[in-house]
């Protein structure tokens, strides 16, 4: 999550950078279109679906198995779909389903990234589903997680290293300078998260250097759950919480929510 367009950068040159670049740095998506069968993972099916304002948006889909839930997976801003592969095909092997949309702008869906834009087109896809529904959000999916959560979507919700929000982000990286009014896309989780009521897990690498493990224990403080837990992983870092030693506490999550 911003980690190197960031951390290049001289602090003499963040407001400019932030002023004209912002939506690079906060969505640095890969557009490039693949199949799930090109991604190495032909278990999963991809459907389509047309936004209100002409955007065509690409989800990558499995069934789930009777009795358990379906995982829509809200992704990081790195990358695309097809490098989360290797998790959607754990998740479908447990036999956990998956609903896995495409972010304006990532992987084949068209469309510019906006963020206002981005939580209506989550709130449409994992409010129309059946079943029980887990929300799943990896770092700025956790910012999309948290905002469709807060309007009462989803039955349980987990999150991959969350932030504040992205301003908070930006201040640990410039400390010394005022960028706040420089920020249009500001995810504000922790104004929002208080909202939340659902049966929440948070997983944070205590190592991690993008986004500080102070920042998802603020959100898991201030998430107004009533069934919580947070897991620091002791030495893992922003981008390695799919360790062998922390899927079965996910799985054993994910598994006590299913219909």
């Amino acid at each position: 999550m911003l980690p190197s367009l960031f951390l290049i950068l001289s602090t003499s040159y963040a407001a400019w950078y932030l002023e004209r670049f912002e939506l690079a740095a906060v969505y640095p998506f890969d557009k490039t279109y693949s199949t799930p069968l090109d991604a190495g993972a032909p278990d999963l099916t991809e459907t389509a679906t047309d936004t209100a304002d002409g955007a065509r948006l690409v989800i990558w889909r499995a069934e789930a198995r009777d009795g358990l839930p379906t995982v829509v997976y809200f992704s990081g801003n790195a990358g695309s779909l097809k490098d989360r592969v290797s998790r959607f095909r754990r998740l479908a092997e447990r036999g956990f389903g998956i609903v896995a949309p495409a972010y304006r702008g990532s992987s084949g869906s068209t469309g510019q990234p906006d963020e206002a834009l981005l939580v209506e087109d989550a709130r449409r896809i994992a409010g129309t589903l059946s079943g029980t529904v887990v929300l799943y959000g990896e770092s700025l999916g956790a910012a999309v997680a948290i905002q469709v959560a807060s309007a009462g979507i989803g039955d349980a919700v987990v999150l991959e290293a969350p932030f504040t929000s992205i301003t908070d982000l930006v201040a640990t990286q410039f400390p010394t300078e005022d960028l706040g009014d420089a920020i249009t896309q500001r995810w504000d989780s922790l104004a929002a998260v208080g909202a939340l009521r659902q049966p929440l897990l948070i997983i944070h690498g205590d190592a991690d250097r993008i986004v500080p493990v102070e920042m998802g224990q603020r959100i898991f403080d201030a998430a107004g759950s009533a069934d919580k837990a947070f897991i620091s992983a002791p030495g893992h870092g922003h981008t390695t919480l799919w360790a062998s030693d922390l899927q079965g506490p996910l799985f054993d999550f994910l598994g006590r929510h299913g219909n």
